[in-house]
C-alpha cells in the first residue's frame, strides 16, 4: 500500500471538514481577519505603490471580480493578485508567528475572487479562509530559519494556501485538491533581495501568490495534474527550497481531536511597520512617560531575536519601505510621538531633525535568550539610559495584538476606520464596507460589488 503523501493528508483533512463544516467561532474568527485585511487593502489605494498595481489593473480586460479602487471588476487572477498587494503595502495585515507568514493577504484575495466568480455563499467563503489559513501556516511553520534567510514565507507558503481556498470553493474532487496544490508548489517564489536594496517589491509576493494559488486550482479544475509529492519529493518544494525543513510538521496534529485551528493563532497589528518591530515599539511606548523630553535620553539598546536584526537592522532609513523595517526608526518614533502609526512614515516625518538626531542614539543587538524562544515569541528588551546617569528598561514578550494579547472588537474597528480613511473612504462608504462584512456569515451569494470604488488617480498623475 502507497504512503498518502503530504498533499494527500491535507486534501483528505480538506475534504472531512467541508463535509463535517467548521465551528461558528471559526468562521467567526475568519470574518474578523477579513475585516482586518480589508482595511489593510483600503489603505493600500492611498498610497503611490498601491496606484502602481492598480495601474496594472487597467491594463487589463474588464472581468466579473471585484478589485479594490476600481468601479469595474476583472478576471478572477487579477483581481485576487491586485487586492493581495493593496494588503501588503502599509505592513498593517496579519502575522502568525510560527510560520512567520502573513496568511490574510494571500488567503483572503484568493477566496474573495474565487467566491465572487462562482456566487459562493459568504459562510462558504469564510470556510475557504479557514482552510486556506490552515493550509499555508502549517507549510510555513515546516519551512526553518534558514528558508527565511532567503526567501520570503508569505509568498512561498502563500500559494499553497491560496490553492486550498479556491480549491475549496470550486469544490474539488481528492485527486484535483492534490494536483492545485502540486501545481501551487511548482510556482513557488519570492526572494529577501527587495529588502536589501530598498526595492518596492514587497506587495508583489502575497499578490503573486493568490494569483498562482486561483490559477493552480482553476487549472486542476480542468484536467492539469500536479505533483503529488511536491512537498516531500526529492525534487520538490523542501529539498529545492527549504532543505533543512521538517516536512512532517505540515502534518502534525492534522485533524486531531481539539486541535485548534491557525485562525486562531493569528496576530494583529496595531503598529504601520514590520512585525518584527512590533515588540520594541510596545517596550519604548511602556517608557517613554517616564523619560519626559528626548532630549534627555543619552542612548537607547534594543535586545531581540537574529530574525528581526536580519530583517530590521537599519539604522538610517531614508525611505517609507525603510522606515518600517527599521528598529531603530519604530523605536525612535515610539519614543518620540507616542505612536508609531501610518502618519509616521510621510516624508516629514522621515526628514524630521528630532527623528534623525535620536535615530543617531539607538543601537540594537541580539539576546540569546529572546532568539531561543523565536518563532513561538517575538520579543525584545529595550533599555535607555538617561544624561542624568538613571537607566530603565521595559520588555515585552506578547506584542499587541497576539492572540494571548489581542485588540478589543472596538480597537479592531478604529483600526479599520483609520485604515479606510487613509485610503479615501469617507464615512458613508466606511460604514457600507463594515455592514458589507457584517453580513457575510449570512450572505446567500457573495456579492464584492459594495467593495468597488469609483477609480483611484492613475499613478501617471501623482506627483
Amino acid at each position: 500500500m502507497i504512503e498518502p503523501s503530504l498533499t494527500e493528508r491535507l486534501a483528505d483533512w480538506q475534504l472531512a471538514r467541508r463535509a463535517g463544516g467548521f465551528a461558528a467561532a471559526d468562521l467567526e474568527a475568519a470574518r474578523l481577519l477579513v475585516l482586518d485585511w480589508l482595511g489593510a487593502a483600503l489603505a493600500g489605494l492611498g498610497t503611490d505603490t498601491g496606484r502602481i498595481f492598480l495601474d496594472y489593473a487597467r491594463l487589463q480586460p474588464a472581468g466579473r471580480v471585484s478589485l479594490l479602487g476600481l468601479a469595474e471588476g476583472r478576471s478572477v487572477e487579477v483581481a485576487a493578485l491586485v487586492n493581495g498587494a493593496l494588503s501588503h503595502i502599509v505592513e498593517m495585515d496579519d502575522v502568525e508567528r510560527a510560520s512567520v507568514t502573513h496568511p490574510g493577504a494571500v488567503v483572503v484575495p484568493a477566496a474573495l475572487a474565487v467566491a465572487e466568480r462562482v456566487g459562493a455563499a459568504g459562510r462558504d467563503f469564510l470556510a475557504a479562509v479557514v482552510a486556506g489559513y490552515e493550509v499555508m501556516v502549517r507549510v510555513g511553520a515546516a519551512l526553518g530559519p534558514e528558508h527565511y534567510h532567503h526567501f520570503h514565507n508569505t509568498s512561498t507558503a502563500g500559494v499553497f494556501g491560496a490553492a486550498a481556498a479556491a480549491g475549496w470553493l470550486l469544490d474539488l474532487d481528492r485527486n484535483r485538491l492534490v494536483w492545485a496544490l502540486g501545481n501551487a508548489g511548482t510556482q513557488a517564489a519570492g526572494l529577501w533581495q527587495f529588502n536589501e536594496e530598498g526595492a518596492l517589491t514587497k506587495p508583489l509576493h502575497p499578490g503573486r501568490a493568490a494569483a498562482n494559488g486561483v490559477l493552480a486550482a482553476t487549472l486542476s479544475r480542468l484536467g492539469l495534474t500536479g505533483a503529488r509529492q511536491i512537498l516531500e519529493g526529492e525534487r520538490g518544494f523542501f529539498a529545492g527550497l527549504a532543505p533543512r525543513g521538517t516536512p512532517l510538521r505540515v502534518v502534525e496534529h492534522l485533524g486531531e481531536p481539539g486541535a485548534a485551528l491557525r485562525v486562531h493563532a493569528i496576530s494583529i497589528k496595531p503598529h504601520a511597520s514590520c512585525r518584527h518591530t512590533h515588540a520594541p515599539i510596545d517596550a519604548a511606548l511602556a517608557l517613554r512617560a517616564q523619560i519626559g523630553a528626548v532630549d534627555t535620553i543619552a542612548a537607547v539598546q534594543v535586545d531581540t531575536y537574529q530574525a528581526a536584526l536580519t530583517l530590521c537592522d537599519k539604522p538610517d532609513p531614508r525611505s517609507a519601505p525603510d522606515a518600517k523595517f527599521s528598529l531603530q526608526y519604530c523605536v525612535a518614533m515610539a519614543l518620540l510621538r507616542g505612536r508609531v502609526g501610518l502618519a509616521e512614515f510621510e516624508p516629514d516625518a522621515l526628514a524630521d531633525p528630532a527623528v534623525r538626531d535620536l535615530l543617531t542614539r539607538v543601537t540594537v543587538g541580539m539576546d540569546a535568550a529572546r532568539e531561543a524562544a523565536y518563532p513561538a515569541t517575538w520579543s525584545a528588551g529595550v533599555s535607555v539610559q538617561l544624561r542624568d546617569g538613571r537607566r530603565l528598561a521595559a520588555a515585552q514578550d506578547r506584542p499587541k495584538g497576539d492572540p494571548e494579547n489581542p485588540l478589543s472588537p472596538q480597537e479592531l474597528e478604529a483600526k479599520f476606520r483609520q485604515l479606510a480613511a487613509y485610503g479615501g473612504l469617507d464615512a458613508l462608504r466606511t460604514d457600507q464596507a463594515l455592514a458589507w462584512l457584517r453580513g457575510l456569515p449570512a450572505a446567500a451569494q457573495l456579492d464584492g460589488e459594495p467593495l468597488r470604488s469609483p477609480a483611484a488617480p492613475s499613478a501617471a498623475t501623482v506627483q
